[in-house]
């Protein structure tokens, strides 16, 4: 049982690795980055459209690392938990979605020059936005946002780790629930404190 566990485990990763291997040759002939991190300008320039306005740019900018932080540690098809000598068949998670998410971004940018002679980066965020709009047809998920790393488009995926942190509770309450937080007891008696505007965290 073992022997098999380690041998689809070791297949996945060995699969998910020559993608990865794949776009680094990319990044060596056709100049994009060949560590598989995402081109952080353009990240941005999505972040910037897709996340809430209500989080304001510093709110922007700390989801935007979260998300880079949550990717840089992903485990390409690891191993899901199960219940101890269960007979049920090995789950795996999903393999490395920075490709995929690497060559959106990169037919996103491809896009806006064709169209209007700039990056996607430089256009205003109206703009941005009705291209967005336009790539994520077929994209739409169904029954609510997936994990993060099932997302089948870079925005989706930003939104999914956005909205699976405490945050979202804050913003949808307007005060610091801070549901992900431990809290003493004497504090659990006291109502959250207002949630600041235009802010984040």
């Amino acid at each position: 049982m073992r022997g098999r566990r380690e041998f689809l485990r070791t297949g996945g990763a060995a699969a998910a690795a020559l993608a990865s291997a794949g776009v680094a040759r990319a990044g060596q002939d056709g100049g994009a980055t060949s560590d598989r991190r995402l081109d952080l300008p353009l990240l941005n320039a999505v972040a910037e459209v897709v996340l809430p306005p209500e989080i304001g740019e510093e709110g922007v900018r700390n989801a935007l690392r979260d998300f880079v932080r949550w990717l840089d540690g992903f485990e390409p098809v690891a191993e899901l938990p199960h219940p101890y000598l269960s007979s049920n068949a090995v789950r795996y998670g999903p393999a490395d979605p920075a490709p995929m998410w690497g060559s959106q971004l990169r037919g996103l940018d491809l896009l806006a020059t064709k169209r209007y002679g700039r990056g996607f980066a430089s256009l205003d965020p109206a703009t941005r936005r009705g291209i967005l709009e336009a790539d994520l047809a077929g994209h739409a998920p169904d029954g609510g946002l997936p994990r993060p790393a099932a997302a089948s488009h870079v925005a989706i995926g930003l939104l999914a780790r956005f909205y699976s942190r405490g945050m979202a509770a804050d913003l949808a309450y307007g005060v610091r629930i801070g549901a992900q937080a431990c809290r003493d007891i004497p504090s659990g008696a006291e109502a959250p404190a207002p949630l600041e505007t235009g802010g984040g965290r």
